[in-house]
């Protein structure tokens, strides 16, 4: 599949399309698979660990995304990187907004997450692309909320939340995080930049 993306040229082809979807789901059934052999594991030896995967493919928005996807990692993340940033921003006032406070929390959480992988442009720009994400998808939740009370003021019906919301919310999550795993999985550097190599 990356030959024939390779062989297509320009900046996205269908072939980086098709790259984007097997490298996306590859990453999963190989993150996943460990995960269910180490569940496995150590089920057998009577010792009862909490699974690592939850449907992630299922997640409505990116905050749903990353409670479902790797989820050893990202509580790590959350618990040890973003909610004492967000801590140690709050107490010393570094920004009157909660909002400011937790948008730069976000971009600066997933930041570290894309230099944890490694120090390329493509899992910085990937934990970039993350942190980003979570700052719209919650202005995105804030601004629905506040359609939602002035259409109740005004006596029409909120925004609506069924199976064809749901579906679109799962479609755009879906086709965003595969998007930020062609990111991830550095195919665009060598698509991009192969004279530099």
């Amino acid at each position: 599949m990356q030959t024939y993306a390779l062989s297509q040229g320009g900046f996205f082809n269908i072939g980086t399309l098709g790259v984007m979807y097997v490298y996306g789901f590859d990453l999963f059934f190989d993150f996943a698979g460990y995960s269910m052999f180490a569940l496995a594991a150590s089920n057998l030896m009577g010792i009862k660990s909490p699974i690592n995967f939850d449907r992630p493919f299922k997640s409505r928005d990116l905050k749903e995304f990353w409670n479902r996807w790797h989820m050893s990692l990202s509580f790590w993340f959350r618990d040890f990187v973003f909610m004492r940033l967000v801590m140690v921003l709050m107490r010393n006032k570094v920004f009157k907004s909660r909002i400011t406070t937790s948008n730069v929390a976000y971009i600066i959480n997933m930041l570290v997450m894309g230099f944890w992988h490694g120090v390329t442009w493509y899992y910085i720009t990937y934990g970039l692309f993350h942190g980003l994400g979570l700052v719209i998808n919650d202005a995105w939740i804030r601004k629905k909320k506040t359609i939602n009370k002035e259409r109740k003021a005004k006596g029409l019906d909120p925004i609506p939340d069924n199976r064809w919301t749901k579906a679109l919310g799962i479609f755009i999550t879906f086709n965003t995080v595969m998007l930020s795993f062609l990111i991830f999985s550095g195919f665009l550097d060598q698509q991009w930049f192969p004279k530099l190599k």
